[in-house]
């Protein structure tokens, strides 16, 4: 599998406010007063008709939306928000010096994706460099679509850790791969090649199965920031 394939979303989630500060007895009751915060707010927040209006009036940041697919969290963090209802307060979590409650707004579809890609990494980093690079997959598709093997030519000419096991990717789900691969693999059907530029190289993506649909894949919240220690 190809890191250079994946874009992922990073919780530093710290199971314990007493993380952020160590032992000391500020420490604490800075803690405990980011409890104390989200403890209060917790029952008003689910409750209110008017979610844009308590956050302005209870959080360090403005009213937003954040959207989260199951790919994108992990272990504990999936299960708290995909067992989760709507209307259900999930937290608090506390991240890089924040305490978060999360209000659970929909959750919709997303879908599997099956690929495998020929990884092509440009001699430099200008525009004539990619252009080469392109121009080199292009001529590559074109042995591919004279007969040659995909797994073979991928161990031929790829660039990544993938090729030299043909390419195969496996699965994977929405929002984990850059949006110039995905969204080509999303409006594609099985057996479709094609070739996409990305901030890491060049790449030749093959289509291997047909997308897959999950009807609870991802989830919209609104959260509700405390910076702990301030007033």
């Amino acid at each position: 599998m190809s890191h250079l394939f994946y874009k992922f979303l990073v919780f530093t989630i710290l199971l314990t406010p007493l993380a952020v500060f160590g032992q000391t007895s500020d420490s604490a009751s800075a803690a405990q007063e980011a409890r104390i915060w989200a403890d209060v707010r917790k029952p008003y927040f689910k409750a209110t008709v008017d979610d844009s209006l308590f956050v302005v009036n209870n959080s360090n940041f403005p009213f937003h939306y954040d959207y989260y697919t199951r790919a994108e969290l992990a272990g504990f963090m999936e299960q708290m928000f995909f067992n989760a209802r709507i209307g259900d307060i999930v937290g608090p979590l506390f991240l890089d010096g924040y305490a978060i409650l999360y209000k659970v707004i929909e959750f919709d579809s997303t879908y599997r994706m099956k690929a495998s890609q020929i990884f092509l990494k440009p001699e430099g980093n200008t525009a004539k460099d990619t252009a080469n690079a392109v121009k080199k997959a292009n001529k590559i598709v074109k042995e591919i679509t004279k007969g040659l093997d995909f797994a073979e030519a991928a161990k031929k000419y790829g660039a990544d850790e993938a090729s030299k096991k043909g390419g195969d990717i496996g699965w994977f789900g929405e929002g984990l791969m850059v949006k110039e691969i995905e969204t080509p693999i999303l409006n594609g059907k099985r057996g479709d090649v094609f070739v996409a530029k990305t901030p890491f190289g060049v790449h030749i993506v093959k289509i291997t199965d047909d997308k897959v649909k999950e009807p609870h894949g991802r989830i919209k919240v609104i959260p509700l920031m405390k910076r702990i220690g301030e007033p």
